[in-house]
């Protein structure tokens, strides 16, 4: 089942859960890729796909060019109003060309793909070689897989391994893999302010397993081609070299 984007935007806009998000999840990403060295293109071309609109400002530089896909089932809007740079797509066809970006984050995308694979390797197609992915996804043994009241809840959650086995199945390195929101989601006022506090405190011993939402940073890899065999792949005699390799006839002895 999959969030349209109204209910995408609400959450993120007019409710305290989407905000907290938004704060601690756009912090862990922050902290992520401030270790990693980003090469100087004279224009830096990011791809959000999904709805990565609340962590993209955590990645858009002053020298950056920047493009919002949004799948068809789950619709798209206007963003920014001033100047749109989104548009809707299918999940696995984006009108882009390949290796044309330097990095590309998937926030509610991944776990409500029809097909995890092809859109993991369309991301590896518009990255130009050792682009930067960022997946934000829900954690399978997290509190938040196990609630509606956010987006989060929604979608196939995915556990580190398997999240891990996916990235490499599909020529990506790991880089980090982190987690946050520790705290389970509610919309009550009162356990909300008592989890938050406890949550802020414990942030940096998150466990991978309980935190909500786990957020991984990889890089394209470009593997060489698998060794292929003379036999695999001339399965028809050429000939070019018959005339020259027919046996020649033995002289006859002499008496």
């Amino acid at each position: 089942m999959n969030l349209e984007i109204k209910e995408l935007q609400n959450f993120y806009t007019k409710k305290k859960l989407g905000s907290f998000c938004k704060k601690n999840i756009g912090s862990l990403i922050k902290r992520n890729i401030s270790n990693i060295v980003r090469e100087n293109f004279n224009q830096e071309n990011i791809v959000g796909y999904g709805y990565p609109i609340p962590y993209l400002d955590k990645l858009i530089k002053k020298n950056s060019d920047f493009l919002c896909l949004m799948p068809k089932n789950q619709g798209a809007l206007l963003w920014p109003l001033k100047k749109n740079r989104s548009i809707l797509v299918e999940q696995t066809q984006w009108p882009l060309e390949s290796e044309i970006s330097n990095f590309v984050i998937i926030a509610h995308g991944l776990e409500n793909s029809d097909n995890p694979t092809k859109l993991l390797e369309e991301s590896w197609r518009v990255l130009v070689p050792e682009g930067y992915l960022l997946i934000v996804v829900p954690n399978r043994s997290g509190f938040w897989a196990r609630s509606d009241l956010t987006p989060f809840g929604f979608g196939r959650p995915y556990s580190v391994s398997q999240l891990s086995k996916l990235l490499i199945d599909n020529k990506f390195q790991i880089l980090v893999t982190s987690a946050t929101l520790l705290m389970p989601p509610t919309d009550n006022k009162l356990l909300f302010n008592s989890f938050k506090f406890i949550d802020k405190i414990t942030t940096k011993y998150t466990s991978k397993v309980l935190g909500g939402v786990l957020v991984i940073l990889a890089k394209k890899q470009i593997h060489l081609a698998n060794a292929i065999k003379i036999s695999d792949t001339i399965k028809v005699p050429l000939e070019i070299f018959d005339g020259l390799i027919k046996p020649k006839p033995k002289p006859q002895p002499k008496f």
